[in-house]
């Protein structure tokens, strides 16, 4: 049964052979490192006016920059106090962001379609049923490859808005490639035979 997508979306004789969302390792290193950047200059700047432990060479960084806007040592280390707080939690709302964007989104491979499913309460899908592509392409950095993850892209008839798109940060996508592929070559899952009618009776 499916996890991550809708289960009742799925139709009769449909079976999910993988659903998956993007790694968090595409989504969340970037906010991560700006928040930790940030909140240590925070805290480096900080220090003075809170009779907190100070980093020297910080500390002469700051007073050289009020030597040249002429200013006091504490007011500018008050102003930069007030720019890295801000900073702080402009990193906050991008990593909740991309939180959101990573939960929201959920990309599956049936043996008849290729589905993205998004929101949160409310779920939008759009599709590509597997007889329409008619390629899957995959693109991965030397970095992407070391980490296990890379962006796809399903080629489809019909100029479909779902096929035009690039799927980024997909896990293990060589293997996301190969599903989709032996899903579109494989035949269509055949019809119950008929229930044998009864015999007239003699």
């Amino acid at each position: 049964m499916p996890k991550l997508l809708k289960a009742t979306y799925l139709a009769d004789q449909e079976f999910l052979l993988q659903e998956t969302r993007a790694t968090a390792l595409f989504y969340f290193p970037g906010p991560i490192l700006w928040l930790v950047i940030t909140g240590l200059l925070l805290l480096f700047t900080a220090a003075p006016l809170y009779g907190l432990p100070q980093i020297p060479a910080w500390t002469n960084v700051l007073t050289t920059l009020a030597g040249w806007f002429h200013l006091s040592d504490h007011t500018l280390e008050t102003y930069a106090t007030g720019l890295f707080l801000l900073l702080v939690f402009l990193g906050l709302i991008r990593l909740l962001v991309r939180y959101l964007r990573w939960i929201s989104t959920v990309y599956a491979v049936t043996n008849r379609r290729v589905i993205v499913q998004k929101g949160i309460l409310g779920k939008d899908f759009d599709e590509i049923p597997v007889v329409q592509v008619r390629g899957v392409d995959v693109h991965q950095s030397f970095g992407q490859r070391i980490l296990g993850y890379g962006t796809v892209r399903v080629s489809s008839e019909g100029g479909s808005r779902l096929g035009n798109e690039d799927w980024l940060g997909i896990p293990k996508p060589f293997r996301f490639q190969k599903l989709i592929e032996n899903a579109a070559q494989a035949p269509p899952p055949s019809a119950p035979a008929p229930w044998p009618a009864a015999s007239p009776p003699h």
